[in-house]
């Protein structure tokens, strides 16, 4: 079972992928040499886009304060917060604090977030110390009934019924809860695509080299490595069609952007000269 600590680290590893990716996004002048005054900058501009409630109670939590436009001059005077946010994403140092965190997650838009939603969503992992709510108000019944015995014959014909029912019920739940929440999956690279295993699994596929298991990422998932040849057609219209990153001196090639799943670096699009000098 995967513990509080696990999924944390995870959860951080999720983050710092996700950020290799928006450093090519539409904020990407905010983050490809992020800074505290740029990163706090940010910040106001994805609380503006936001509905999330837990985006905005995260802010209170590590500002002491709720964020509306009116605010600005007080969040300004307290952009040195940002600074261990601007140092894990530059990976200079590490972050502890949960809240800090999920800041962190909201400026690069990493979902799901926060912790506790990824947490759940991703192990099956309910926060610690929290309890199952009831709303005692909308039911009449006492929380505790006292029944008489039943006839010996009675009894047990009652628990040949239930012992039935709960396998129905118990077939019915799996199929429900597979058709509408499917297990959470996570993902694992496999020589040249992405695999979804379970988030529990270990080297599942049987493969000599084991790589991380790491979170469901849609767009990452669909990252394919491909061979290339001077007959490949790089370029359509202007733009690149494939990317790369190299690895022991040497190009890999990829069919889309992301971050290269062995190195954890950023893919680029390809380059004439790149194909000048490693292709043709």
């Amino acid at each position: 079972m995967t513990t509080r600590t696990e999924s944390l680290e995870a959860y951080k590893k999720a983050i710092r992928a996700h950020y290799e990716i928006e450093k090519q996004g539409k904020y990407s002048s905010f983050l490809i040499n992020p800074s505290r005054a740029k990163l706090r900058q940010l910040c106001e501009e994805r609380l503006k886009e936001s509905n999330e409630k837990e985006d905005k109670l995260s802010f209170n939590l590590v500002f002491g304060f709720e964020y509306d436009a009116g605010n600005r001059n007080k969040l300004k005077s307290l952009t040195d917060k940002f600074r261990p946010i601007e140092t894990f994403l530059k990976g200079e140092t590490d972050l502890s604090d949960i809240e800090a965190i999920n800041i962190t997650a909201l400026l690069v838009n990493f979902k799901p977030r926060p912790f506790r939603v990824f947490n759940t969503n991703s192990f099956g992992v309910q926060p610690e110390n929290e309890e199952l709510s009831t709303n005692k108000e909308e039911t009449n019944e006492p929380s505790i009934k006292i029944q008489k015995p039943e006839p010996r014959k009675n009894f047990k014909k009652k628990i040949a019924i239930g012992v039935l029912g709960l396998i129905g019920l118990t077939s019915i739940g799996y199929t429900a809860k597979t058709i509408i929440a499917p297990e959470p999956q996570c993902m694992q690279w496999q020589k040249k695509h992405y695999e979804v295993v379970d988030c529990n699994g270990e080297n599942q596929l049987g493969l000599l080299k084991q790589h991380d298991i790491i979170p469901f990422d849609e767009h990452q998932s669909k990252l394919i490595k491909i061979e290339v040849s001077d007959t490949t057609t790089f370029f359509k219209n202007g733009k690149s069609l494939y990317w790369y990153c190299k690895v022991d001196g040497e190009p890999e090639f990829f069919n889309t952007h992301g971050v290269h799943p062995e190195t954890g670096k950023a893919l680029k699009p390809v380059s004439k000269y790149i194909i000048e000098k490693y292709v043709e």
